[in-house]
């Protein structure tokens, strides 16, 4: 399949008779491969590789399996039919048998499974059989500990995330503690499990073992058997809150982490948390006490960590998490050393963003792109503005264009032939196409390439959203956040974008979109001496090398997770 280069459209310009001579050339013959594939179809041997050993569990990361078919002189084999098959996650082949270069595709994705695991494939083609292992990882266990007398009721709060640090729900989960029989459960909807036992009368390390990851902690109770202190120097503390922005009444991790010369962890540092509250919103922390003790002690885990969960309150303001630690204990009262992190801005409920533009088209030929800057405007209920909240900005192609620029009426004028013919310019026309990644998953799938190009179209990368300065995506004092959309100038005029920007709120009014067609400088437009440089559709596509023209689509159903009012989707074929 031939994508159209500018100067086959030249020609094509000419023999249109739209009154601009261009000079055009041609390709030369097809080139002959210098390997030599057989038509058999049986193999005497498979090359099976993986390009990654080990992904993610967000999901989203995928490994790419290759399959290559070879006879007894190790030449590659086409038409020769491969079975693969995974023990768990999703698999996708690009087929049932291996191409004409004898060489079979496929895709593998963790799934729902969030657990750290092996995947097994299994690879067959008639006798021969081979297996290849990819590791899922990513799955974080964390504990908080309450403190307590000997014999009174204790609970440990585990938390469960992915590689993103997003929260993993309905996971089977085991606690096991000495002399008593192992506790099984399962995370809620937070990732949260919460272990309840009988505080020993003396330090017991309690062990959790959830989606394939293990975690230990070591609770001591109040005038019990001291823990012991850590073996090593704290080199390098830190604390990090996430997510650093939370609606009201959400959650937030707290994370120390004490580490010692040679990036050695250092276990069983006492650490108490703690929120600095100069706007007055509240808020608990999971470590809290209801005993009188205004913050109960947490000692780092063998990976030298010490967790908790900071749980805003129903006003909106910023806050900051501090963590007061020693190597010994130290006073309820005290603060020996410290370390803060981030603050964390609580954003009250009834917020509400609008998109605001100038409309200003900017130019860079340095580095071939249009650019239009946005401004989006967040506020509250009472139409306040808000500061310190983080915006993020996000791009999507509902559709592309085919087509080719020519001049009209002294401007360049979009248009299309009526059909293979090349005899009819409907000047004013653009062929019109759906985004070919229905599910919008990034992955090509059977009936989504219905124009045979070999790739999704339109290509994500062609549009970015970005903020315009480091830390212009959080809102100033106005409540204003400032990003840049850019796409490129040769696929200006040929794509559709819809912005959405959010911000974490409660409700349905933390998101605002944006719509826009790509558009070209008029200026652009009106200078016939110079061709432009979206003169012709990057997405003109045709078996028979010719220009763009009226074809005909493949209507196919909308899996409803992108537009769900939409029935169907409309995919451009193959000129033919």
């Amino acid at each position: 399949m031939n994508f159209q280069g500018i100067q086959k459209m030249k020609t094509l310009f000419a023999a249109a008779a739209i009154g601009i001579l261009l000079a055009g050339c041609s390709a030369g013959g097809k080139s002959s491969d210098s390997s030599t594939t057989t038509t058999q179809t049986t193999a005497s041997s498979l090359n099976v590789s993986v390009d990654k050993s080990t992904i993610n569990d967000t999901g989203t990361d995928l490994a790419t399996i290759t399959v290559t078919a070879l006879d007894s002189n190790n030449n590659v084999v086409a038409s020769v039919p491969v079975t693969l098959k995974s023990d768990s996650g999703v698999l996708t082949p690009s087929g049932t048998s291996t191409n004409t270069t004898g060489v079979l595709t496929a895709t593998l994705a963790p799934g729902g499974d969030h657990t750290d695991r092996a995947i097994n494939v299994v690879v067959t083609s008639g006798s021969i059989s081979k297996t290849v292992s990819v590791a899922v990882s990513g799955a974080a266990l964390t504990a908080t500990a309450s403190s307590t007398t000997a014999g009174a009721a204790a609970t440990i709060q585990y938390t469960l995330v992915d590689a993103s640090s997003v929260a993993i729900a309905a996971v089977p989960i085991t606690v096991s503690l000495p002399g008593q029989a192992d506790v099984s459960g399962t995370t809620d909807a937070n990732g949260k499990y919460t272990f309840s036992y009988t505080m020993p009368s003396a330090s017991t390390t309690v062990t959790a073992t959830a989606a394939g990851v293990t975690t230990t902690s070591t609770v001591t109770p109040q005038g019990g058997t001291t823990v012991v202190p850590p073996a090593g120097t704290v080199t390098s503390p830190s604390l990090a809150a996430n997510p650093s922005t939370v609606a009201t009444g959400g959650q937030v991790a707290l994370r120390a982490l004490f580490i010692g010369a040679n990036n050695a962890p250092i276990p069983n540092v006492r650490v108490r948390f703690q929120m600095v509250d100069s706007n007055s919103i509240g808020g608990t922390l999971s470590s809290d006490s209801t005993d009188g003790v205004t913050h109960n002690v947490i000692y780092s885990d063998a990976n030298g960590v010490a967790t908790t969960t900071y749980t805003a309150g129903t006003r909106g303001g910023v806050i900051t998490a501090k963590a007061c630690w020693d190597v010994n204990d130290f006073a309820n009262t005290a603060c020996p050393n410290a370390v803060t992190a981030s603050s964390i801005t609580v954003v009250a409920t009834g917020v509400s963003l609008a998109v605001l533009t100038n409309g200003g088209i900017g130019e860079d030929d340095t580095k071939n792109i249009y650019s239009i800057s946005l401004v989006v405007q967040v506020v509250d209920a009472s139409n306040q503005p808000i500061s310190g909240s983080t915006v993020t900005g996000s791009v999507d192609l509902p559709r592309f264009y085919r087509g080719f620029y020519s001049v009209n009426s002294g401007s360049w004028t979009p248009g299309i032939y009526s059909d293979n013919t090349l005899q009819t310019l409907l000047l004013g026309y653009r062929q019109s196409c759906d985004n070919e990644d229905i599910n919008r998953n990034n992955v090509l799938e059977t009936g989504e390439d219905a124009n045979d190009s070999g790739s999704l179209e339109p290509f994500k990368a062609s549009v970015t959203i970005t903020p315009t300065t480091t830390g212009g995506d959080v809102t100033d004092i106005y409540g204003k956040a400032y990003f840049t959309l850019q796409y490129g100038q040769n696929y200006a005029s040929w794509e559709d974008a819809i912005l959405t920007f959010t911000t974490t709120v409660e409700g349905t009014e933390g998101h605002a979109t944006y719509p826009t067609s790509l558009p070209v400088p008029a200026a652009t437009l009106t200078t016939v001496t110079a061709s432009p440089p979206f003169q012709i559709s990057p997405y003109n596509v045709s078996l028979d090398g010719k220009a763009a023209w009226v074809v005909s689509t493949t209507a196919v159903a909308n899996p409803g997770v992108i537009y769900p009012t939409v029935a169907t989707f409309n995919l451009c074929n193959p000129q033919q």
